[in-house]
């Protein structure tokens, strides 16, 4: 009935606050993501949580054949949400719409940021096609069922038939899984890699370099670490980012800056709510008018000191 937030994913370790500034970041920024695991993994929660980095004001449409995504509570946090449930693939008769049709008659309705609960059938081809075109000026976001960056091309291009050229709209793709411990008796949910997928291959994404990791799960340290290409600026999701917005495109360190920023942000909160005993500010209703506050403090400071201070 409720979604989880970043920051509570933060406190139960699933990811870390460098990896939710970065997926915040890329959220708000309006790229497309994919968020692909096992069952089980934790993918439909964690795209509540990134839904929460959306700004109110967006409008969002969310596409579902099984209802999972608490629209009720969005909408009593303010959040313009449309809530279309859609025939299952595995139906054999029903009134409702096809996902394909569900996706396309909001399409018609603008600009929207659109949440696909899970991509698993002819849908994929028409959420490419508009993807592609540029249809979308705000998140598109979706869950897959694959193993790897590579499960996923595989899945949507040879299985559900999406052409090479138009998985490439897929700019990030977020790997969830359990791990278990030795003896087999327990199991956590971590966000084990975030990785972006690059435009410039022509036929096999990884042989031609065409997955690039941003973020590794490391199980000695049971952590989430930056791979050096995020580190030295090498990522051409973020560069695109940054050239449409003014104050980041000067330089790199403001990005990563920004980036960092946003995560110690919801550090901060998870550390509060350590230290006074109360998990309820960690809790969606709180986040979402957190997340407003932070992001005024942002703009006031770009502008009075041309830096995020």
């Amino acid at each position: 009935s409720k979604p989880w937030t970043l920051p509570l994913f933060i406190d139960n370790k699933m990811i870390n606050y460098l990896a939710a500034g970065l997926l915040s970041f890329l959220v708000v920024n309006g790229r497309t993501i994919l968020i692909a695991g096992t069952r089980g993994a934790g993918k439909t929660s964690l795209l509540t949580a990134l839904m929460l980095e959306l700004p109110k004001k967006t409008r969002i449409i969310t596409i579902e054949d099984t209802l999972e995504i608490p629209g009720d509570f969005f909408r009593s946090l303010g959040y313009n949400i449309v809530s279309m449930k859609v025939r299952s693939p595995f139906s054999i008769k029903s009134s409702e719409l096809s996902a394909e049709e569900g996706l396309r008659v909001s399409l018609r309705m603008g600009d929207s940021a659109i949440i696909v609960g899970e991509v698993r059938s002819k849908e994929a081809q028409t959420l490419y096609e508009a993807m592609r075109i540029g249809a979308m000026a705000n998140a598109v976001m979706g869950t897959i069922h694959a193993e790897s960056p590579y499960g996923v091309y595989d899945r949507v291009v040879n299985d559900l038939g999406v052409p090479k050229t138009s998985f490439k709209a897929t700019d990030v793709i977020v790997m969830v899984n359990p791990i278990r411990e030795p003896s087999g008796l327990k199991r956590y949910r971590r966000v084990l890699r975030i990785t972006e997928v690059r435009k410039m291959w022509e036929n096999d994404p990884l042989r031609e370099r065409g997955f690039v990791d941003l973020m590794v799960y490391d199980p000695d340290k049971d952590n989430l670490e930056p791979t050096l290409e995020l580190i030295n600026g090498d990522s051409d999701i973020l560069k695109a980012v940054a050239s449409r917005v003014r104050y980041l495109s000067k330089s790199w360190e403001r990005i990563w800056n920004m980036v960092e920023t946003i995560g110690l942000s919801k550090k901060i909160l998870v550390d509060i709510a350590r230290e006074k005993g109360r998990k309820d500010i960690l809790e969606a209703d709180f986040v979402t008018s957190y997340n407003e506050v932070f992001y005024q403090f942002v703009d006031k400071s770009i502008k009075e000191y041309d830096e995020i201070d």
